[in-house]
């Protein structure tokens, strides 16, 4: 149906971005009784997106197998007491059956001779507490997700980025679509819908090395501009790759045997986490090769000396986009991969856990009628980085959430609540405007200075006030004097110019929370406030922005009625105290 300059698509359930939580919500709200579902996605569903590179580990809780006590306690101590307990409670109450939906939608998972799962003991697994890996065959995930959206009838319509939350004629508060263009033609869409769920992903600033190239915040900014909040935003994924090119499979690399290496040649990774040594989390290596470089003891190597020919047949498997491009570079060769290979952090945003919408146990926003998952959310089971409950696993319980109570709320609603028609004219006078001028800057100019500010370790790793406050000085210069001229030739260079601008306004959100929160926290580690202020910061950094103005306002984390609480109400910073006593 057209209406003006738009093409209208009005459906019961519309979900924008389609990788794992968005097939998940799809299909459970199809279980559910909705029939009437369009998912939308700014790539191709099954070829893009975070999943799609899942590095081939999924951090399944399995109940009569793994103790609880330890997989819950772990999550928590490793989200840093951020974690919204109850979040994490369900997560694993439900991440098993999850993991079944996988297998009978044809996903496989590594198994043993006996028909036992094979697991190893990757990220965050010591003998003291094991932790248990499940691993399935990389890209198949995203395959097979989208064969069984086809199979049971679910539309799909790729290469449509949405940009705008639309709402009801003369309700604020109330979500009623949504406003984006195709990447071909360029045509303008509109999306009428009873209930929208956020699932595309979260801001990766096309960092150089990682693949998610085109995961750039776009739900982040589309529901806090339209009124949502969001939530831990000063906490970002340190990735670590191979520093010759794009590397994913960091679980599967630790729990095969890799071992950090500093420039002495010295396993450097037990001073800083005893317990698990090279299987830390990813903030707590990052920051440990922060300090050893810092210190003069740089470059750091992984060192795959222990790698057996069954250790790469795996890799095969689980890891192919992996084992392809080491092969194809020389790395692997013969059965053998090259014993030590140059190693570095990686400023990935928020992938994976990290800032986002901000949610409820039933996976609804602050606004009526629009709910979110997966990384497009805060984490609210992960905090900072609990690793037992956080991406591909927290996008399929979060996303399943999503669509039930999605499905809930549309038997609930008769009729769409009707858009607002002036709205919807300037959000296309907006989502044009880059296309109408004569004269600008390019997209890849603003994408560039953007990641000046954020990827040098100084502001994402190792911070400090003073470096925070120049990056908020610098964005703000940004977005008054160089947002404003951004220029686009045709839909294409429309889409790199609307990335840009959301990664700018997720910079915007890094800094500020980053700046705000006067402590060290897991991957937010400031040198100017060494210690994990227990006793004032168990709080949430919550983010809105009424009339355009970012703010942001504390909101203390029922810590009292949680199952665990942290024993003390100050302590360094583990990274901080493991470099002074040491060194």
């Amino acid at each position: 149906m057209k209406t003006g300059a738009f093409d209208t698509f009005s459906t019961d359930l519309l979900i924008i971005g389609g990788g794992a939580a968005g097939c998940f919500a799809a299909l459970k709200a199809r279980e559910a009784g909705v029939r009437n579902i369009l998912v939308v996605d700014k790539g191709h569903v099954g070829k893009s997106g975070c999943a799609t590179f899942g590095a081939g580990s999924f951090k399944g809780f399995i109940p009569g197998e793994d103790p609880y006590e330890i997989w819950f306690g772990k999550a928590v101590e490793a989200g840093c007491y951020m974690n919204d307990q109850d979040w994490t409670q369900a997560h694993l109450n439900e991440v098993y059956e999850r993991v079944k939906e996988l297998e009978s939608w044809g996903v496989e998972f590594e198994r043993n001779p006996d028909g036992s799962y094979r697991r190893i003991e990757g990220q965050g697994s010591s003998d003291l507490r094991p932790i248990k890996t499940l691993m399935f065959h990389g890209p198949q995930l995203m395959h097979q997700l989208r064969r069984t959206l086809v199979r049971r009838g679910i539309p799909i319509m790729d290469r449509v980025m949405v940009t705008h939350l639309l709402h009801a004629r003369g309700r604020p508060g109330v979500i009623s679509g949504a406003l984006g263009f195709h990447l071909e033609s360029g045509g303008q869409r509109v999306f009428l819908s009873k209930t929208t769920i956020l699932t595309s992903g979260g801001q990766s600033y096309k960092s150089p090395y990682a693949f998610h190239k085109m995961v750039t915040g776009d739900g982040h900014i589309m529901a806090l501009e339209a009124g949502a909040e969001l939530s831990n935003y000063e906490f970002t994924l340190h990735h670590l790759s191979y520093a010759g090119f794009d590397t994913t499979g960091m679980n599967v690399l630790q729990g095969l045997g890799g071992t950090f290496l500093n420039g002495l040649g010295e396993s450097f990774m037990e001073k800083y986490d005893p317990e698990h040594g090279s299987r830390a989390n990813l903030n707590t290596i990052s920051a440990a090769m922060a300090m050893e470089v810092k210190e003069g003891r740089g470059p750091i190597h992984m060192d795959f000396s222990g790698y057996t020919r069954d250790s790469l047949d795996l890799l095969k498997r689980v890891l192919p986009i992996f084992h392809r491009a080491f092969t194809r570079a020389g790395l692997i060769r013969d059965d053998r991969i090259a014993p030590r290979l140059e190693w570095m952090s990686v400023n990935s945003g928020n992938v994976g856990f990290g800032g986002g919408v901000r949610i409820n146990l039933s996976c609804e926003t602050n606004l009526e009628g629009l709910l979110a998952a997966g990384d497009a959310t805060s984490g609210p089971a992960a905090g900072v980085e609990g690793f037992c409950a956080y991406a591909i696993p927290f996008a399929t319980t979060s996303g399943a959430r999503a669509g039930l109570q999605a499905a809930a709320r549309i038997k609930r609603i008769k009729n769409h609540y009707a858009i607002g028609l002036s709205e919807l004219r300037q959000k296309g006078m907006d989502l044009s405007r880059p296309l109408l001028r004569s004269r600008g800057v390019e997209p890849d100019v603003l994408t560039l200075r953007v990641q000046e500010i954020l990827f040098p370790m100084g502001t994402y790793l190792l911070r400090h006030g003073d470096r925070l406050r120049k990056g908020t000085e610098e964005v703000a210069d940004l977005k008054a004097n160089l947002l404003p001229l951004l220029k686009a030739y045709d839909p294409h260079y429309l889409r790199m110019a609307l990335e840009a601008k959301n990664m700018l306004l997720c910079a915007e959100c890094f800094l500020k929370a980053a700046l705000a929160r006067e402590e060290s926290r897991g991957s937010h580690l400031r040198e100017d406030f060494p210690f994990s202020e227990n006793g004032h910061w168990l709080k949430w950094i919550i983010l809105r922005q009424p009339d355009e103005k970012l703010k942001l306002r504390e909101e203390p984390i029922p810590i009292h009625r949680f199952p665990l609480r942290p024993s003390v109400d100050r302590v360094k910073h583990p990274i901080i105290e493991a470099n002074e006593r040491y060194h």
